[in-house]
């Protein structure tokens, strides 16, 4: 084809249509689309909240105060904001990290 128009785009595919040239493709349905999103965004706040709870662990390093290496999800507030709560200017920059990762 010479030109590339609509009119001869429908003839190359009716031609493909007729001789069968062609292989059937799978769709996905919208549920599983859905479901696709919802696992997508449950897998970026996931991330979101362990890059949260990385770095509080690193500003809590430089001023010498260490986390033990397993903290579980429910008690990470609790174990740190009692260590910031003695120093104003910690608890001034690490209370909104803290607050974001508990929302997410």
């Amino acid at each position: 084809m010479r030109n590339k128009t609509d009119k001869n785009d429908a003839r190359g595919i009716a031609q493909i249509l007729r001789t069968g040239w062609f292989s059937p493709v799978h769709m996905k349905s919208r549920e599983a689309h859905d479901i696709r999103a919802l696992l997508s965004c449950r897998k970026a706040l996931l991330n979101k909240t362990i890059d949260l709870a990385n770095e509080v662990r690193g500003l809590l390093k430089i001023f010498g105060l260490r986390l033990p290496k397993t903290v579980q999800h429910g008690s990470f507030d609790d174990l740190v904001r009692p260590l910031i709560a003695a120093d104003e200017v910690l608890s001034q920059a690490m209370l909104p990290l803290l607050d974001a990762r508990v929302a997410t």
